[in-house]
């Protein structure tokens, strides 16, 4: 144990090294002295600590299923190179492999495919929380959708959950919508009239981070075409639609841009290539503007965005499974080392920096 000396280091110099440091070497720290467990968990400093890590630490999350495991496994990359990386198991039974996920300010958001049981999760301090259920009695065969984020007005972080059973009782699909509030604990379940105006439309899960500036952002289909971007804002707990932009392609995914606004990367292909056509949301959520095209790359199956907050190098998957990084400048290809059993298997791509925030319930041992 160290000696009582270092409660007389000043509180500002000390701040500004544990900073600097990665959530493992923090938590060693506080066993220093009580003077430095109180600051590390201090909510100031966490939230110090996080906008930190958000300018300096480029980390990426990339969930796969790993064949040889037979489970779904987290692949964490620790800084900018992708070189140093470490596999975590994220707390799920292994018989789940195509969960739901949402990743937001180093927390990880999840959704048990057959029970529909949430669950939040914090890789870097290794603590979990498992949500009260908010599932109807006398369901079966459930779809769902989630969303996750913060509530930047309250500071509360929260999770949307829409669902889609059927009743035992009466045999009928009905849907479900709540919202839950991690300082509570608890759920709001929506109003029928709240939710109603996008009855026909199906929300799609996304693949990458589609959270931005308090806002959540699905894709959403009828008869099997997107039509429509959904949106939630977790400030006034009410539902959005957005446009399509003015294209005939409807086939596209939703990815946040370095600069911090969300765009619509819209698939066109032949045979051999695949492009995207970049579409940027305004401020208003009005309308789209075409930012950039990206493509055609020879045997390319999807993108999933930009890497190391500027546009020159993007994430794409080749049709033979593979995760590639690719240079828009020297039009070179980096092999990731991740590869699924086929093209479009489960494979999902984050961006992610390290967080203190407590998630509590439960640490993973």
């Amino acid at each position: 144990m160290a000696t009582g000396r270092n409660d007389h280091w000043p509180q500002d110099l000390v701040t500004s090294i544990l900073l600097r440091l990665p959530v493992k070497s923090i938590l060693r720290f506080k066993c220093v002295s009580k003077t430095w467990r109180s600051l590390v968990e201090n909510s100031s400093f966490v939230s110090l600590h996080l906008s930190f890590s958000k300018k300096v630490n480029n980390c990426l999350l990339v969930f796969h299923f790993d064949e040889e495991a037979g489970r779904t496994v987290v692949r964490l990359f620790d800084d900018q190179t992708l070189v140093s990386y470490q596999d975590l198991y994220p707390p799920i039974p292994r018989d789940f492999q195509y969960p739901p996920i949402c990743v937001y300010d180093g927390l990880v958001c999840i959704c048990e495919v057959l029970s529909s049981r949430i669950s939040l999760w914090n890789p870097a301090t290794r603590q979990f929380r498992l949500l009260p259920e908010s599932i109807p009695l006398n369901s079966d065969h459930p779809t769902h959708e989630i969303g996750f984020g913060l509530d930047s007005f309250s500071n509360d972080y929260k999770v949307i959950f829409m669902q889609s059973y059927v009743d035992l009782d009466t045999g009928e699909r009905c849907r479900h919508h709540a919202v839950y509030r991690m300082s509570t604990d608890s759920w709001r379940v929506l109003k029928a009239e709240d939710v109603d105006f996008f009855e026909d439309l199906k929300p799609y899960n996304n693949t990458s981070n589609a959270c931005v500036n308090g806002v959540y952002y699905w894709l959403a289909y009828k008869e099997w075409e997107y039509t429509k971007v959904l949106a939630f804002h977790f400030s006034n707990e009410v539902f959005q639609l957005i446009d399509w932009p003015p294209v005939t392609d409807m086939h596209g995914m939703l990815l946040p841009l370095p600069d911090g606004r969300i765009s619509l990367w819209i698939s066109c292909s032949d045979t051999t290539n695949r492009s995207n056509d970049i579409w940027v949301l305004n401020e208003e959520r009005q309308y789209w503007t075409k930012l950039l095209t990206i493509g055609p790359l020879v045997d390319i199956e999807r993108m999933f965005g930009f890497w190391n907050k500027n546009d020159s190098k993007v994430f794409v998957e080749s049709v033979t499974g593979q995760l590639l990084l690719y240079d828009r400048d020297t039009h070179e290809y980096r092999d990731i080392g991740i590869k699924t059993r086929w093209s479009l298997n489960f494979l999902e791509v984050y961006t992610y920096e390290e967080s203190l925030l407590a998630v509590s319930r439960g640490e993973i041992e």
